[in-house]
């Protein structure tokens, strides 16, 4: 919106009494100036400003990369956008890529949470380059959806980091590790939990225990050739 002297000949009349508002004239001036009055004036200053104020909130969303305008959105909006994404697999790709760079360099820990659960979401295991050196993040939110995420794409490859993640400090992300295990698992994830229960079964967290047991028993039933006894909530 090219809104001066030089393109007067294509601009709403109420952008010439703005233009002359803008030259430090006051309402009155410009009344005299227009011949209109003070009140019309009034109104086309305010009409003028609302149209500009508009006009640079649509050239800000423009310039807004497709994760700006993703961060930006509720979890049920996010839902859907990222089910939107799936139809259309160029568009998917290029959000993966932009996601795993974003992800790369975001300082923000409320956006990075957000970006991390994003990862999840996709089931995509190549995020997990990524994902594992961010378990060990000082962020106790972010190793929590980091681990929340790297339970969603299961795969056998996160299998250590996911003992790691048993001895975090933050419960849940404890919960989420003994989920993921029992996956993943093997014997020797059975005998960490194992001990863990035995150690420290009076002081743990009820669902934790729970979260516990219940890979314990799956992977047992693994390992005698079953399937899975129970399916990740």
């Amino acid at each position: 919106m090219d809104i001066s002297w030089s393109n007067i000949d294509n601009l709403e009349d109420y952008f010439i009494t703005y233009l002359l508002y803008t030259e430090s004239k006051t309402v009155s001036q410009i009344s005299r100036i227009r011949n209109i009055p003070i009140s019309e004036v009034n109104d086309q200053l305010i009409k003028a400003k609302l149209e500009i104020k508009s006009a640079n909130k649509q050239k800000v969303e423009s310039s807004k990369d497709v994760l700006d305008k993703f961060l930006e959105l509720g979890k049920d909006s996010r839902l859907e956008f990222m089910e939107n994404l799936s139809l259309d697999q160029e568009k998917e790709l290029n959000f993966k890529r932009e996601l795993y760079k974003r992800i790369l360099k975001e300082k923000n820990a409320d956006d990075l949470i957000v970006l991390i659960w994003a990862t999840g979401e996709t089931r995509d295991d190549r995020f997990l380059k990524i994902l594992h050196p961010l378990t060990n993040h000082r962020h106790s939110d972010v190793r929590r959806i980091t681990y929340s995420a790297i339970r969603k794409i299961s795969s056998p490859k996160s299998k250590a980091v996911l003992e790691k993640g048993l001895y975090d400090s933050n419960p849940q992300t404890r919960q989420y590790c003994a989920k993921a295990l029992a996956k993943v698992g093997d014997d020797n994830t059975v005998d960490i939990l194992q001990r863990l229960i035995k150690n420290k079964k009076a002081n743990e967290k009820e669902y934790v225990i729970r979260a516990y047991n219940e890979a314990i028993l799956a992977l047992k039933y693994l390992t005698a050739g079953g399937e899975k006894c129970y399916e990740d909530v």
